[in-house]
């Protein structure tokens, strides 16, 4: 019973008022009977309230007591059939980005610079309850770790894993860390954030002219320093962990890491933000999230689940009609005409009533936009999934994929980054998440944005490591750029986009087979080092000798 009805305590009350009605109905009867007794004869009262009369009176009764245990039945929740709901709650958005350039490994603060970051993110991840997070790894390149989550436990999880030395591009290139974070944060109104953690060696890029950029974008730096102004050699290690030598520069000069403090305040000030230099007792953590919570808040899913649909309509509906047919019936009998238009008026009545129940907005709108596509009218999809994108995840999925279809790749690309973030680590509404990232994958290959169409293909294999598309695709977008010409030439290679446009059920969709979570981390570390092999094989253009134009890589 409680499966059937959200407080079935109150079909007692229903049944109550039944017999309450019934009981009333007979002692008014009664009385009824006594006061025509007095006022008249049996005959004369007969002749001047006629029998048809009393009967309509009671149907009437009737009526209206049916109406009332209807009304109590809707008031009971009857519920059947399962909906999914996510919740969604007002929260700020920050990304926090994290050198990982060979200089982090300096040892002039315990046990290194790189460790000593991740304990202090972890205390500020912990106050960050509410926020909307990304994480970036930067060196000479920056790249996106996590998208932007509320699942604060993977975004911990995340810079956890963090090591040192293991992107592509060696150096420091803080103008990338901070265009990287803005652009991340670009699709989100206000005032947002990005934390910074570093040790402020500048190796390329102009990370002044970024900050400046990024504060006409609304984002301000947080900036947490780690180190210290006299410096420290950078280790070298050997396969067991011990140090074996430290890093020298071309001259053969041991390179000793300090400090830049100057100039992160000069990045914290350009964008109003504020700087720290990491301590012993960490009592900058509580600043840090006094800065982040001045950031403007938007609407984020938080959660999901299933729930019951409340079909209260149908009894309302009932008790509505009965009550309409009510009035329509007098107690004095009228011809057969006027019964008969009265009968049309409540079938009219009832099928107003019952059109709100026999299908939700949500459905209809879906099963339109999909009647459309069918019909080869991406167009016309489009404008039906539209009005349910607030209400629906499938709904913004597949106006994601009318976008596509309409050559609409930058549209697309925004509608998928937003859902991704949205569906990140669950299902909603028969949407998976690897079908999103390896949409948004394809939004971006499409754009000619390769890195970043690469990241959104390794999240959809992290999400389903059998998914053979999605690693087909991910082949392409790093394949060197000589390559990719000649297969433009040939205009065979192309990324295969007509699997996930729009999903059939969920049930009816190829599910994760026999590679776990795990591997299918180790597989997109070996690309990784595979793509970090390729760049290496790479000769430097314009270089006359070994090593002319080379960078500095800590």
């Amino acid at each position: 019973m409680n499966d059937l009805f959200r407080d079935p305590a109150l079909l007692g009350l229903a049944a109550f008022a039944a017999l309450a009605a019934g009981a009333l109905a007979a002692w008014g009867e009664a009385r009824r009977a006594r006061l025509s007794a007095l006022f008249a004869s049996p005959r004369l009262a007969e002749r001047l309230v006629p029998g048809a009369a009393g009967a309509a009176r009671r149907r009437n009764t009737l009526l209206r007591a049916a109406a009332l245990v209807l009304i109590l039945v809707a008031l009971a929740g009857p519920q059947w059939g399962v909906e999914l709901r996510e919740a969604k709650v007002k929260t700020s958005q920050a990304v926090i980005a994290v050198d990982i350039s060979l200089s982090m490994l300096a040892e002039d603060v315990k046990p290194n610079r790189l460790e000593r970051a991740k304990r202090t993110l972890s205390l500020v991840l912990d106050g960050l309850s509410g926020t909307r997070v990304g994480v970036v790894a930067f060196a000479g390149d920056a790249f996106t770790q996590c998208p932007m989550t509320t699942d604060l436990a993977a975004a911990r999880s995340l810079i956890r894993r963090l090591e040192a030395g293991k992107l592509p591009r060696q150096g420091s290139s803080l103008a990338r860390a901070v265009e990287h974070g803005a652009a991340m944060l670009a699709r989100y109104p206000g005032r947002k954030a990005v934390v910074l953690v570093t040790d402020g060696e500048e190796r390329g890029g102009d990370s002044a002219a970024a900050a400046r950029a990024a504060a006409e974008a609304g984002v301000s730096l947080v900036v947490l320093g780690v180190g210290t102004p006299e410096g420290a050699p950078i280790p070298l290690k050997d396969p067991e962990g011990r140090t074996s030598g430290y890093k020298k520069d071309r001259a053969g000069q041991t390179v000793v890491s300090r400090l830049g403090e100057s100039g992160l305040g000069q990045l914290a000030a350009a964008t109003r933000g504020a700087y720290w230099r990491l301590s012993n007792d960490e009592a900058e953590v509580q600043g840090v999230l006094r800065a982040l919570r001045e950031t403007d808040a938007s609407e984020a899913a938080v959660g999901g689940g299933t729930r019951y649909k409340n079909r209260y309509r149908f009894p309302l509906a009932a008790a509505v009609l009965l009550l309409f047919v009510e009035l329509l019936l007098p107690e004095v009998p009228r011809p057969r005409r006027a019964a008969g238009k009265a009968a049309v008026a409540a079938v009219l009545l009832l099928g107003l009533l019952a059109a709100p129940g026999a299908a939700e907005p949500t459905e209809w709108s879906l099963w339109k936009g999909g009647r459309a596509w069918k019909q080869g009218d991406p167009g016309t999809a489009l404008k039906h999934y539209q009005k349910r994108e607030e209400d629906s995840a499938r709904a913004r999925f597949n106006a994601g994929a009318a976008r596509y279809a309409l050559g609409e790749h930058e549209g697309a690309e925004t509608q998928f980054g937003a859902l991704t973030e949205d569906l990140e680590g669950a299902r909603t509404d028969g949407v998976r998440a690897n079908d999103a990232y390896y949409n948004l994958g394809n939004a971006l290959f499409r754009r000619e944005k390769l890195p970043e169409a690469a990241e959104a293909y390794k999240r959809c294999l992290l999400h389903n490591p059998d998914d053979a598309d999605c690693r087909h695709n991910l082949v392409l977008a790093l394949r060197p750029q000589n390559q990719k010409q000649k297969d433009k030439e040939k205009e065979k290679d192309k990324p295969k986009d007509d699997k996930k446009d729009q999903p059939p059920p969920p049930d009816q969709r190829p599910q994760s087979g026999g590679m776990s979570r795990e591997d299918a981390e180790r597989i997109l570390q070996a690309v990784s080092e595979r793509e970090k092999e390729n760049r290496k094989r790479q000769p430097i253009k314009g270089s006359e000798k070994e090593g002319a134009g080379q960078e500095d890589d800590w």
